[in-house]
This record gives structure tokens, C-alpha cells and sequence, in this order.
């Protein structure tokens, strides 16, 4: 028979242990592409000793979150032991809507976590400190209601912005619907954009506005045959005056290789893909090979590999955009992000994206307005694209990191 765990207490009775005597178990936290109110969890864990370096902890633990269907994340926390402990591993899931507020999450996290780390105390000493209550009267069980949707689910949403100084303003709306459906075995999704932005300077008394907006959609659909294969597709299409297309629409089926089994993508993924389709292009203006519309073949390969382990994580994208009537038309891009730790108290990350672009084939025939290029409303012709950050920190002194103290927090 299920059992339902209707509360988890930990309590230290802190009258027993002698001042400078240490039983705590010491705790490392790791948290990658996830927010995870580590403050929180010290404030209401205080039985268990946080530790800044893992190398000093009995126990790591891994948070990580990932987009789930419905709009909100799959939290998955993973459990490894370390010293005494090392032969132990463990890990808990739990889902979030994406109507759940911080609170909410926070309170989950804090569930698994406890949860987690009960399972490291039975072979420590404060395993005798700690009290766990079942609810003896768990009531009846819930049948499983049937699912009116089917798996759909659908969004809509909006933002606006404003900023403004005496002699600039900026003013951007957006919104967007959205929806789908996924399974375990197929994937089905569907976007819907519309984004205006507006930017006014004023120079020598004399007023320059720029207005751009582009508007668009995207979907997709995917079928799993294994671990390793899948076989979709993709259809979009869009307006944007940036780049001077009245309309472009696409569609093009794709197959995807898993070099790693789909389930490991929370701690390594290396997966290509490929596409290979017909794009068309309604221009706003003739552009500079004398073309107002076109119909193109294409292809794009695509290459992802990830990794997220205690030492941090990493992770790179490499993807090539050829157009197949003139294969001297193409895009080549390469992301890289990583987090590292290299030794106690050291840790270095590194960001960078770069491209090299010889597709521009919508770029305007006739130079646009000075004011156009510098408030971003019309694209210039290049040869290359480069953004990259990186830094590198090293903390020293007590390894003990379990004190909050949130007084003049906040304080600019």
C-alpha cells in the first residue's frame, strides 16, 4: 500500500551536542540552470552544516530545472555522497506549473531536498536526532481522472516596456500564443509572436524616431522510433522589417541522432540534427542581387553537446545554414558556455558566441536613413558576429556557509 508522506521533520536537538562538537552533515549545493533559494533551504535546513566547496561536503547536491510542457520546469535533484558516504547516490523529481509562484517552488525544493538527504542520515550520528512523521490516516486513494485535454495545452501572453530620458524614449510591446502537446514519444509544438518597438531620439532639436515590428510563427513536430532516433519536422514563417522580408515562410523535415539514450539529458546529451527544406521570400524592398521575391532549397545541420556534473557544467552548439542553389551562401555558428571549478575555491566561467555570415541575401539595395542604422531599425551588411564574457573567481576563509543574515540586503 502507498504511503503519503504528509510532513517531513528534521529536528536537531541542539541541548545534546557540545559546543565545537561536529555531527552535521556537511552539505554542498549545486545549482545549474535553476533557481534554487539556496538561502532559503540554509534558513530552514539549519540542522545541516553548508559548506562552500565540495571538496569539504559528505554530500553534493545537484539541482537542475528544464522547460517542461505545460510552462513550467522539471525540477531533478540528484544526491551524491562523498568520504564515508561515497557509495551512496540518490535522486528526486518534482514538477512545477507555470503559474507557481516563488513560494511554491521553494517549498517543493525544500521537500525534495529534506527528502534527499534523509536517506545520507541513517548512517551518521545525527541519523538519532532526526524524526520522521507518516500520516496514519492517508485517506482514500484518488483515482486517476481522465484527462479532458488530451495533453494540450495552450498559452497566451503580453509585455510591455517603457524607459525614457528628456531627449530619448523607448517603448516596446510584445505578445504571443502558444501551445501544444507532449508525450513521452512525440512532440507537437506551436508559437505565435508580435513584437513593436519604437525608439526616439533628439538631436539638435530635431526629433528621429524609428518604429520596427515583426510578427511570426514556428512550430514543430517530432516522433520518437528509440532512445537514440527521432523523425519530425518544422514550419515557420515571418515579417520583419529589421531585415527588410515582407513575409518568409518554411517547411522542412528534420531527423535527430542521440549519440547519448534521451533520458541522460539532465547530465550529458550530445545530439545532431538535420533539416533540409524550401524557404520563400517576399522582400519590403529590392534587394542588392535585384530580387523583390524568391523561393530557395536549404539545409542545416545542427550539433549539441552537454554536460552538467559536479565540477559544472558545459555545454556548445554548433550549427551550419547552407543555401543549396549557391552553397557559397551560408552561416556558421558556435555557442560555448561553461562554468568550471577548478580547485577549492576557484571557479572560472566562460560564455561566447560567434557566427560567420555570408547569407544576407535580404539586405535593402538602396542605404537607409543614418537614424534607421544607429536606432537599430535596419540591418547592416557583415561578415561576422561575436559576443563573449567570462571571469574568474576565488573565494578564501571559513569553508562553513550556512549563516543568513538578510539585514541591509538590497540596499543600493
Amino acid at each position: 500500500m502507498s504511503i503519503k508522506i504528509n510532513k517531513l521533520l528534521l529536528l536537531i536537538l541542539l541541548p545534546m551536542l557540545s559546543f565545537g562538537q561536529n555531527t552535521n552533515l556537511n552539505v554542498f549545493l549545486n545549482c545549474q540552470r535553476a533557481k534554487c533559494y539556496i538561502d532559503y533551504l540554509k534558513t530552514e535546513l539549519p540542522m545541516f552544516n553548508f559548506v562552500r566547496d565540495q571538496a569539504a561536503a559528505d554530500v553534493l547536491v545537484m539541482i537542475t530545472a528544464n522547460s517542461n510542457a505545460s510552462g513550467g520546469a522539471n525540477y531533478t535533484v540528484f544526491f551524491e555522497g562523498q568520504n564515508t558516504l561515497r557509495t551512496q547516490l540518490d535522486t528526486v523529481n518534482f514538477a512545477s506549473k507555470q503559474d507557481a509562484t516563488d513560494d511554491i517552488l521553494r517549498k517543493k525544493l525544500l521537500n525534495s531536498v529534506s527528502l534527499g538527504l534523509l536517506g545520507f542520515l541513517k548512517n551518521v550520528e545525527t541519523g538519532e536526532m532526526v524524526k520522521v512523521s507518516f500520516n496514519k490516516n492517508p485517506g482514500p486513494r484518488k483515482e486517476i481522472q481522465k484527462d479532458k485535454w488530451n495533453n494540450w495545452i495552450f498559452g497566451v501572453g503580453g509585455n510591455g516596456r517603457f524607459s525614457g530620458e528628456s531627449n530619448r524614449t523607448n517603448v516596446s510591446f510584445d505578445g504571443n500564443f502558444r501551445g501544444g502537446r507532449t508525450t513521452e514519444k512525440s512532440k507537437f509544438s506551436f508559437n505565435s509572436y508580435y513584437n513593436q518597438r519604437t525608439n526616439s531620439v533628439v538631436v539638435d532639436s530635431v526629433t528621429n524616431t524609428v518604429k520596427v515590428n515583426d510578427y511570426g510563427f514556428n512550430s514543430l513536430f517530432v516522433a520518437a522510433f528509440n532512445n537514440h532516433w527521432s523523425l519530425g519536422g518544422f514550419i515557420k514563417g515571418y515579417h520583419s522589417v529589421y531585415q527588410n522580408i515582407k513575409f518568409s515562410k518554411s517547411i522542412a523535415p528534420a531527423l535527430e541522432y542521440s549519440v547519448f539514450p534521451v533520458q541522460d539529458f539532465n547530465r550529458k546529451q550530445l545530439r545532431w540534427i538535420y533539416q533540409a527544406g524550401l524557404r520563400d521570400f517576399d522582400y519590403i524592398e529590392l534587394t542588392i542581387f535585384d530580387k523583390i521575391a524568391e523561393t530557395l532549397p536549404y539545409q542545416q545541420v545542427t550539433g549539441i553537446l552537454g554536460f552538467t556534473q559536479n565540477w559544472g557544467n558545459f555545454s556548445a552548439e554548433l550549427s551550419g545554414y547552407q543555401y543549396l542553389n549557391n552553397l557559397e551562401r551560408y552561416r556558421l555558428s558556435l555557442e560555448i558556455d561553461l562554468s568550471l571549478r577548478i580547485a577549492q575555491g576557484l571557479s572560472f566561467r566562460f560564455y561566447g558566441n560567434g557566427s560567420q555570415i555570408n547569407n544576407q541575401i535580404s539586405l535593402p539595395k538602396q542605404s537607409g536613413d543614418t537614424a534607421d542604422v544607429l536606432l537599430g531599425g535596419r540591418q547592416l551588411a557583415t561578415t561576422f558576429s561575436y559576443l563573449t564574457s567570462f571571469g574568474l573567481n576565488y573565494t578564501f576563509g571559513s569553508v562553513n556557509n550556512s549563516i543568513v543574515n538578510p539585514r541591509f540586503s538590497g540596499v543600493n
